[in-house]
């Protein structure tokens, strides 16, 4: 239903605008050269598709049981990849072999769970709280995959670096969910 609404309001809002310009004015009757109906017509097809973008808003916002299934993905997700990015923090002395298999094992999936539940941060808190994660979010995602290189390339060093960057924007982003929370 969002598809045909944008579809039905691009082409009424285009229609009307082509209607407008189609063609060339009279000087003695400046509105006589616009042809009424075709515009008229071109304003209905863009209305009843802003009625059906309207409600299919209305119907996401009716999906709480969806978005707080999602919301609980998220939180439960980002507190498992925390918890473990905590560990390699803590146990800096692992050989690069076992690195890369407990990223394997214990990031991956909370890494890509997180990330398919992501739109319930914007239903729940909206587009600037959602930046803000993300943006967190993403930046521990980046350094959680640079250590996991590190690590498959041997650079021991590199993999402790980034582990650590990883979990301070891990942590921000927990604040910054704990903050929206607190402010809904």
């Amino acid at each position: 239903m969002r598809a045909l609404g944008q579809i039905l309001m691009w082409f009424g809002f285009l229609g009307g605008a082509f209607a407008s310009v189609s063609q060339l004015e009279l000087q003695a009757d400046k509105w006589a050269t616009v042809p009424w109906l075709w515009y008229a017509a071109s304003m209905g097809v863009g209305v009843v598709g802003i009625v059906l973008l309207r409600r299919a808003k209305r119907e996401d916002h009716h999906d709480h049981d969806k978005t707080d299934a999602e919301y609980s993905v998220i939180t439960s997700s980002l507190a498992e990849l925390s918890s473990a990015v905590e560990i390699l923090c803590q146990n800096t002395q692992h050989p690069p072999a076992d690195t890369l298999q407990f990223i394997d094992d214990r990031c991956a999936e909370p890494l890509a769970e997180f990330a398919d539940s992501r739109q319930a941060l914007v239903k729940r808190f909206g587009m600037t709280v959602y930046a803000d994660v993300m943006t967190e979010f993403a930046s521990a995602e980046r350094y959680v995959n640079r250590s996991w290189s590190a690590a498959a390339d041997g650079y021991v060093d590199e993999v402790d670096k980034s582990i650590r960057r990883a979990h301070q924007h891990l942590t921000n982003a927990k604040e910054l969910i704990s903050k929206a929370e607190q402010n809904v």
